[in-house]
């Protein structure tokens, strides 16, 4: 019989951290959480080559560090390092330590308990054997794998109540981290490094359009109370920025006693990389480089709104696995003193395997909630460098200052509460990784976009044909396209069931699908026992991966089992798509719109609707709009008005709600009468009768432009529209995002027309009340029409927005 955890206490792999054998405490210690409480009794587990295991329980470490610094620095060795390591010949046990809990207990034991543990299959383990194996490890430890990916720690434990002294690793930080490289000789060409406390030379610092790199565009001037934007970059450019550029490590052969020593030059941003050659990635904070590929600002602003005496950023790296291979440690911590630069620099070790365009991904977290970004296209092969896009470099998501605001705001959702969905589209694939509470999971997910996109077009024509055209026989009528919008209890309860089947789908697809690899299978695994267990915040960072995530069922169940509508993630969950990060550069707004007694909104509608329904579905719009406290609605009728309504940069509404059709085109599609290819940029909005394409709005309102100076949210009630689908949100969001929108409210699939009608102005009016946050606004909405009229319909409206956006009125 499979391990009974009901009778072992067991850790889960999310609450351990996973890291490489050649992975230095230094480095283990800046992926471990920042907070010392959260971090000092996590499990570190650290893969050996045997097939074996040294776990450490990090408050262990830190005892046997503290121990041994009178003899010797450690911190820069490896877990496996410092459990071979004898003791001195001349070692006593100190008078202080770092716990009184481990004060009785020797070092000699403390060292045993890095003992190299086993590893057990949970399936094919019974429960007596795995307590039989934990007794004999020295820690009374084992690790649980699944199907040979790691599940957790089985654990007795040996600590007693006790009070914590010092940290070892918080002192002589600086000093005592290992460089990055060389700075001995000069060698030819070699640039050596800046030292990693201390600004770039004032030669190194150039201007920042004549290098390439980014810069934050200069937000138009903010007004009393239209404009959301934090800062004023045009009046004072921040002097500190978070650079990333590439470093070559190269060999030289010196007749010394120790052989070659390791000396890097700085690739400079337009140079090939080498098949086989060793280069390391590099993300500080510090004036801008000269010899960087991005750099993005943000840095000064967040510190105004921090009393904290340093800011620490977390730095994951994705490189394109077709094109690189990744050595060492993928997340490391950059730190940085208030007025300072950073006191390290994360560093990446990357190996080019192919000829062609690789893309490299910086992800930026501030308490483990990611904000930014940064991208980085290289050639690889000089072939390659006519195939670099004019544009090979990019940052997006929120600066720096914007995240800070986030956080601290009063309003802003518990950290236990977020999880992030991060997904980096790949030559072969995507990868995902899962932020959730303290840890990291990272899956490879072997689908082709097309496998995506045909997942989605059956999700989406199942929910036209299920649920949006179902009928109710007992009175020949469609049950959910009538004015009336409540739904029959046995008509609801077969929908109930179809969407389960169609939710079911959806996550099955992606994570158990037959190409899917084990650590694919966790990633569902875990997702599945996380969204069951507590109510969370899900945020998803994507570009070009428009998913219905709020029609995903995650729970196990037999056809026979009554549905449980929590199983749906738009009822259980807040799941919001973070637009920012399909722009070009990082968003600088705080999520709220603030406002005095009335809130500006512009209603773009089609007049036509009314004649196609023959019912005065957009003129009753017309009418409840304008009765909403405390707004003042301004009318966009026709295609000229709408087009200048997007050119504009000043006055531009604070919310602009679109009722009207929307027509998507996939790339390549070809009308079957005419026999026309369409693009993307042939999707559609209709105003008035008169289509407004994407290729229109780029035309007549391009990116070139000021951006909105309000960060308007944009409701998109498109109804009616049975060629939605998510093509027409991949040119849809970037563009308005691109303009300066903070965020889109948008329909899915097709909305019926009379239910559009209903919901939408219903959420307008809760929203601009002020006080509740969009995100809630919209889960509560959701399980409101569940419970009082049996309607699912708003499960297919998804929030492209910043969950915690709320109106502040006053």
């Amino acid at each position: 019989m499979p391990i009974d955890f009901d009778k072992l206490t067991l850790t889960p792999i999310s609450a351990c951290l996973v890291a490489e054998e050649t992975a230095s405490l230094w480095q283990i210690h800046a992926m471990l959480p920042p907070d010392r409480n959260d971090r000092l009794y996590r499990f570190v587990i650290v893969p050996l080559a045997d097939g074996m295991f040294i776990v450490a329980r990090w408050i262990e470490v830190e005892e046997i560090v503290h121990r041994l610094m009178r003899y010797q620095d450690i911190r820069g060795w490896t877990l496996p390092e410092l459990a071979a390591t004898p003791l001195p010949p001349d070692y006593v046990e100190p008078d202080d330590y770092v716990a009184a809990k481990l004060k009785g207990v020797s070092l000699a034991t403390l060292m045993q308990r890095l003992s190299p543990a086993k590893g057990l299959d949970r399936q094919t383990t019974t429960t007596h054997e795995a307590r039989t194996m934990r007794d004999g490890h020295p820690g009374r430890r084992v690790v649980v794998l699944d199907s040979g990916t790691i599940y957790g720690v089985i654990f007795e434990e040996l600590l007693t109540a006790g009070n914590i002294a010092f940290e070892p690793f918080r002192r002589e930080t600086a000093s005592a981290m290992p460089p990055m490289a060389d700075d001995g000789d000069a060698m030819g060409d070699i640039e050596p490094d800046l030292p990693r406390s201390a600004a770039p030379l004032p030669e190194q610092i150039t201007d920042v359009e004549r290098s390439g790199g980014l810069t934050p565009e200069s937000p138009p001037a903010e007004r009393a109370q239209g404009s959301a934007l934090l800062n004023q970059i045009a009046a004072a450019q921040d002097d500190r920025v978070f650079n990333l550029w590439i470093e070559q490590r190269l060999q030289r052969e010196v007749e010394i006693s120790g052989g070659g020593r390791t000396l890097t030059r700085i690739v400079p941003p337009g140079e090939a990389l080498a098949i086989g050659g060793m280069y390391a990635v590099n993300v500080n904070v510090a004036p801008p480089l000269a010899s960087a590929h991005v750099r993005t600002g943000g840095v000064e602003q967040a510190e105004a709104m921090s009393a904290a005496a340093q800011i620490e950023v977390d730095v994951r790296l994705v490189a394109d696995s077709a094109f690189f291979k990744v050595y060492g440690i993928p997340q490391q911590k950059i730190i940085f003193p208030r007025g300072g630069v950073s006191k390290n620099i994360a560093g990446f070790i990357i190996e080019p395997i192919q000829q062609g365009i690789g893309e490299i991904t910086a992800l930026l977290s501030l308490n483990q909630k990611p904000f930014q970004k940064i991208v980085a296209q290289v050639a690889i092969g000089e072939a390659a460098l006519a195939d670099l896009p004019a544009e090979p470099v990019r940052a997006s998501g929120l600066t720096l200052a914007a995240a800070t605001a986030t956080t601290r705001s009063p309003l802003a959702y518990p950290t236990e509460t977020d999880a992030s969905l991060i997904i980096i589209r790949e030559t072969t694939g995507y990868t995902f990784i899962l932020s959730l509470g303290s840890g990291y999971t990272v899956a490879r997910l072997n689908l082709a976009e097309k496998e995506i996109v045909d997942v989605i077009r059956r999700a989406r024509t199942a929910f036209l044909e299920k649920i949006v055209k179902r009928l109710d026989t007992s009175r020949n009528v469609y049950a959910y396209q009538l004015k009336d919008t409540t739904i029959p209890e046995t008509i609801h309860q077969e929908a109930l069931r179809d969407l389960r089947q169609i939710g079911d789908l959806l996550f099955r697809s992606l994570f158990f699908a037959p190409g899917s690899g084990d650590d694919g299978k966790e990633l569902g695994r875990l997702l599945r026992t996380a969204t069951a267990e507590r109510e969370l915040r899900i945020n998803v960072i994507a570009e070009r991966f428009a998913f219905p995530w709020s029609l995903v069922y995650a729970l196990p169940f037999k056809p026979s089992d009554p549905v449980d509508p929590m199983g749906f993630w738009g009822y259980r969950h807040i799941i919001e798509h973070t637009p920012q990060f399909s722009a070009r550069q990082p968003a600088a707004f705080a999520p709220e719109l603030n406002t005095g007694e009335r809130l500006h909104v512009g209603f773009v509608f089609d007049q036509t609707i009314d004649t196609q329904f023959n019912a005065p579905i957009i003129a009753e719009q017309r009418q409840i709009l304008p009765g909403i406290d405390g707004v003042a609605v301004t009318e966009y009728g026709t295609r000229d008005a709408f087009l200048d309504l997007l050119s504009r940069s000043q006055n531009v509404p604070q919310i602009i709600y679109f009722y009207g059709h929307a027509v998507s085109r996939s790339p390549g599609e070809k009308d079957a009468a005419t026999g026309i290819e369409y693009g993307l940029g042939d999707s559609y909005l209709s105003v008035n009768g008169e289509a407004v394409t994407l290729d229109d709005m780029n035309l007549y309102a391009g990116l070139d432009l000021d951006r909105f100076d309000s960060a308007p949210l944009v409701v998109l009630n498109a109804c009616e529209s049975a060629e939605l689908s998510p093509e027409l949100y991949n040119g849809l969001v970037p563009y308005l995002i691109g303009r300066g929108a903070r965020g889109i409210i948008g329909t899915e699939v097709l909305m019926p027309a009379f239910f559009a009608a209903e919901f939408a102005p219903a959420l307008l009016r809760r929203f601009v009340a002020g006080n509740t946050r969009l995100g809630d606004l919209l889960r509560d909405m959701r399980r409101e029409y569940l419970r009082e009229k049996r309607n699912v319909l708003p499960l297919i409206y998804a929030l492209y927005s910043n969950a915690e956006l709320i109106v502040k009125r006053g």
